[in-house]
């Protein structure tokens, strides 16, 4: 019923069973082979027991000897259970964790940009790393733990009472006590997790902008005041560690108290009951290899829930880990609308009655608009009017609340698009690389045609090695004009037929902001051209303006 009521209520767990989905035969045949190898262990010790009572009576040799082989051959198949539980948790486990990440990965790829939810990198790498890595533990001990926990007690509960049933009562009344403190301490365990998990995924985060800047930090002597603030963060991070191993410790302290208590009171009943000092609570007296035995076994009445205890810790980390996977993968988030039309040669573009809703908010109301082949539009009005957000309706970067959005007349195709943002992505590769992003290698004539049309000749120029000149991510070993014309080169180069351009000009200097715009407008020569923008002289180089603030009306695509 608790395991039911775990699957139904709360998310994490719907989120785990949902991941080991599969898996879950191998991962419970893993359990079982757990519970077999407990098994056989007390019968193990039931072997023992029997050996030493032998030689204690003085009976011979030979018939100890054979309950000792019978440990060796029980020893033996312990050990092929155990090994086969191991074995199938850490395949499943394996296998778990890399379908979790691929799953992940590709969700993280069809984030739309416009989700202002998106995660950061540093937060990205760490929920492919640490988050998922948090479900190893739980995997291959607590499920496990969880079933020996429920059985083996029980069997050794049995057995105990067939040989004293006070023995059993007292095991019976300081037992339960465990799963109940654990319980009580298991809330707060998971609470500080979540907390720990959330912390180090932010301070990843906060740490890798902050590399990312390091220029700019330096540039205005911000590195101490970023150092401090990656301190306080470690330190915080610190602080909520120990608070999770305070938790642990606590816990560890609570079940080994009472199944130390528990011990004691059986093995005080069991040896004033061979002594002959007790006359009650076995069946006929107590016997020297039952009370061997009650004594031997009663550890292992204790060792599962203790087991399951400490293991608890991995189910509140799992669980914890889930909550921040199923943010991610939780299908009402913003994602990019599957694209697997065919590509077909722009001739028209049109936006038939189109609008564009954001958790609940009409970013941009229904419109529609036409644009023919080789036409250059410039798209005007203040920020925050939907100029990125119309773009992106086009690029296909969000879905459409309502209406059509056709290509040459068919809602079944779409056409080869590239896109020009204010800071242009440079994978860490060579020139030649990034250029030929768009249309896989090239020959160095069609490079330097492109070069020509971006009027790149001169960053071309000023690296030593040319085209073979590594650039760093996001070309941060060049100046903000330097990539954005190594971009309008990469742009010449594709097969693109619709250029959708996003404030290209934007934090340039007028010499190089006048470069860039004759290289965008040289490499849209033949194509369509669409630019978000405020500077009048993109505005002026255009064929049609368009005021976003007056899609809806009547005078669509009249001058503004």
């Amino acid at each position: 019923m608790s395991r039911r009521r775990e699957k139904d209520g709360n998310p994490a767990a719907r989120t785990l069973n949902r991941l080991t989905g599969k898996h879950r035969r191998t991962l419970a045949l893993s359990a079982w082979a757990s519970v077999a190898g407990s098994l056989i262990l007390i019968a193990e010790l039931g072997c023992v027991a029997l050996a030493i009572a032998e030689i204690l009576r003085g009976a011979s040799v030979s018939a100890a000897f054979t309950y000792l082989a019978a440990f060796l051959i029980l020893a033996l198949a312990r050990i092929v259970a155990e090994s086969i539980s191991t074995t199938l948790a850490a395949n499943a486990t394996e296998d778990v964790k890399l379908q979790t990440r691929e799953e992940l990965t590709r969700a993280i790829a069809e984030l739309s940009p416009a989700d202002r939810a998106r995660p950061l990198a540093g937060e990205t790498a760490n929920l492919l790393t640490n988050h998922v890595d948090a479900l190893g533990p739980y995997l291959t001990r607590y499920r496990s733990a969880r079933l020996r926990a429920t059985v083996i007690p029980l069997v050794v509960l049995v057995i105990t009472a067939y040989f004293s049933w006070v023995a059993a009562a007292v095991l019976l009344v300081t037992g339960p006590l465990i799963p109940i403190f654990m319980a009580l301490i298991g809330a707060e365990a998971r609470s500080a997790s979540e907390r720990q998990l959330q912390q180090i995924g932010t301070m990843n985060a906060g740490l890798l902008d902050r590399l990312q800047g390091l220029t700019t930090l330096r540039l205005f002597d911000a590195i101490p005041r970023a150092a401090e603030s990656l301190r306080r963060e470690g330190d915080e991070i610190r602080k909520r560690t120990m608070a999770v191993l305070r938790i642990a410790f606590i816990s560890s302290a609570v079940l080994e108290l009472f199944s130390a208590l528990g011990v004691a009171f059986a093995a005080v009943y069991v040896g004033f009951s061979l002594l002959g000092l007790f006359q009650f609570g076995a069946y006929g007296g107590l016997s020297l290899a039952g009370g061997l035995f009650v004594l031997m076994i009663a550890p292992e009445y204790f060792r599962p829930l203790r087991d399951f205890a400490a293991a608890y810790h991995d189910q509140a980390s799992a669980f914890a880990a889930c909550n921040e996977i199923e943010k991610l993968l939780d299908p009402s988030r913003r994602r990019l609308p599957a694209r697997n039309a065919e590509i077909v040669p722009l001739a028209r573009l049109e936006l038939d009655k189109v609008s564009v809703v954001l958790d609940g908010t009409t970013i941009l109301p229904a419109f529609s608009l036409r644009v023919e082949r080789g036409e250059r539009i410039a798209l005007v009005g203040p920020s925050g009017s939907g100029k990125s957000m119309l773009l992106a309706l086009l690029a296909g970067l969000v879905t459409l609340a309502d209406g059509k959005m056709l290509v040459n007349g068919r809602e079944d195709v779409v056409c080869a698009i590239a896109w020009l943002g204010q800071k242009p992505a440079f994978v860490q590769g060579s020139v030649a690389a990034n250029l030929a992003m768009y249309r896989g290698l090239t020959n160095r004539d069609g490079f330097d045609a492109a070069i020509r049309i971006a009027h790149a000749e001169g960053v071309i120029a000023k690296l030593e090695r040319g085209y073979d000149e590594v650039l760093r991510e996001n070309a941060a070993n060049l100046s903000g004009g330097e990539a954005q014309r190594l971009a309008i080169a990469r742009l010449a180069l594709s097969n693109a037929d619709l250029i959708l351009a996003d404030e290209p000009t934007e934090h340039l200097d007028a010499e190089t902001a006048e470069a860039v715009i004759d290289g965008l407008f040289a490499s849209a020569d033949g194509r369509t051209l669409i630019v978000a923008t405020h500077d009048p002289r993109v505005v002026a180089r255009a064929d049609r303006v368009i005021d976003v603030r007056r899609l809806p009306g009547d005078n669509l695509g009249a001058a503004a």
